[in-house]
């Protein structure tokens, strides 16, 4: 709705469209705040409101945005300091916030954003440091021009390529490359202090003597001490947080559709904030009247209160209880993953995202090596071996530094010890069992369960990490 004579208000009711995914209301004249309701629209990819009224500050809720990549806010009459809140928006790629009365410096949570491409800040009122933005490697377009910016302007990144960036009307930054023509730096020189370095090497060895005799005891004793109280422990299923229906309701505004972030065959999963220490969990709540459920819920239960490993979601606790309407709940609270599922990342929806630069060879064999070594624990190393029996790129969620953890255990088989000592396969025969497309041929001829199951899937998973660019597009076709 660009260019079309609105006026007035942006109205709060505005955060009901939770299936909105692009809100463009350039070249108007609308006024006021921008309603913090804005955050409820988690779908939301693309946000201009350029060239309009707008005042006040950015609202914090803005982080919620965890799918934007694209902010336009370019031209209006926005004051405050940009917030750090948007560092959590992970897709942003595109960001405009020139025009407005910005104050302070910019965000560090900003500056790390993985995937920025172009960033212009000018005619704010910006100032602080700039050498934290040599880091965006990936970063194509900078403008801090007609801002208060200070210190060293540094030869790395993007300011290597001086058609790239522009930093006009900053008269306190200094060095760079000479086509800046910026003045040098002043380098303040420190005043050495009086040294003893006899003192200080025997110091030195005294203290490392020290560490050498005494940190070893101190370990053992504190091993000693952790083997002792651990035979003192509860079972471990009384270690959870115990939390009721009312708890959860709560922490995810009454099951809201703007916290859902994702759905499955037996079940929806909502993101939300526990009220008890403010932590994120993604609440799996169970589909009770779809056959299977609760037999899901069991075996997932089963799986992940015998597992701990790095690349494996954290359950945080179980909730079996009832709810307002005297009805049976039955959820799973996890660790929420702020990059979402490899899914999305392989399959994007956005055309934006199947730039490699956003996500690359790198990381997609970090990715390969997380999901290996979780299943190597999960058939090898854990308390009885486990067979996932679903894994799938939807499966395999990512944390805010990608390293991926597998999840949804609902259709997860526990080997007897027996089984786990000979040839890790399961004595019974089995149906289909998992989604077409990674199930292994022995499963649809009604083979035995087996740890090799797994494995064909994590080669389809991998075919498809590896070869993600041309799946997209053929998607796309």
């Amino acid at each position: 709705m660009s260019s079309t004579a609105l006026v007035g208000s942006l109205s709060p009711h505005v955060g009901n469209l939770t299936f909105l995914r692009t809100l463009v209301l350039d070249d108007n004249n609308i006024r006021g705040l921008i309603p913090e309701e804005i955050g409820r629209l988690f779908r939301l990819r693309i946000l201009s409101l350029r060239n309009n009224s707008f005042e006040g500050h950015l609202p914090r809720q803005i982080d919620n945005l965890r799918n934007l990549e694209v902010l336009q806010v370019s031209d209006n009459k926005l004051s405050g300091r940009i917030p750090s809140a948007l560092g959590s928006c992970v897709m942003l790629g595109i960001i405009y916030l020139q025009g407005n009365h910005f104050v302070g410096d910019i965000p560090v949570s900003v500056v790390q954003l993985r995937g920025i491409e172009v960033l212009d800040l000018s005619r704010n009122n910006l100032s602080g440091q700039i050498v934290l933005l040599k880091n965006g490697i990936f970063m194509a377009y900078l403008n801090l021009s007609y801002n208060n910016f200070e210190g060293e302007v540094p030869n790395a990144g993007i300011f290597r390529n001086i058609s790239a960036f522009s930093l006009v009307k900053n008269t306190k930054l200094c060095g760079g490359m000479k086509e800046l023509q910026l003045p040098a730096c002043v380098l303040l020189e420190k005043k050495k202090p009086d040294m003893n370095y006899r003192e200080i090497t025997l110091v030195a060895i005294i203290l490392i003597s020290s560490i050498l005799v005494y940190v070893p005891v101190i370990i053992y004793c504190r091993i000693r001490r952790s083997t002792q109280q651990a035979s003192l422990d509860p079972p471990l299923p009384n270690q959870y947080t115990k939390l009721s229906y009312a708890d959860l309701f709560q922490a995810t505004d009454g099951f809201a559709s703007f916290n859902l972030i994702g759905e499955g065959k037996y079940g929806s999963i909502f993101q939300g904030i526990l009220s008890s220490d403010e932590q994120f969990v993604a609440v799996k709540v169970l589909n009770l009247q779809q056959h299977g459920a609760i037999k899901s819920f069991i075996a997932e239960c089963e799986a992940l209160r015998r597992i701990r490993h790095r690349n494996i979601v954290k359950i945080i606790t179980s909730c079996s209880s009832i709810d307002f309407k005297g009805g049976d709940f039955k959820a799973l609270v996890l660790e929420l993953m702020p990059n979402g599922s490899l899914e999305g990342w392989l399959h994007p929806s956005y055309p934006k995202l199947q730039d490699p630069k956003i996500f690359n060879l790198g990381q997609r064999l970090n990715i390969a090596i997380d999901i290996a070594s979780a299943l190597d624990y999960l058939h090898s190393h854990s308390e009885v071996a486990i067979i996932h029996c679903d894994l799938k790129p939807s499966n395999v969620l990512l944390a805010d530094d990608f390293c991926a953890r597998v999840s949804d255990f609902g259709l997860a088989r526990i080997l007897s010890k027996t089984h786990c000592s000979s040839n890790r396969q399961q004595s019974s025969s089995i149906g289909i069992i998992g989604t077409l497309g990674y199930i292994a041929p022995e499963y649809g001829m009604g083979g035995l369960l087996s740890t090799r199951g797994d494995m064909y899937s994590y080669g389809v998973l991998l075919l498809e990490n590896v070869h993600w660019k041309k799946t997209y597009q053929q998607n796309v076709q």
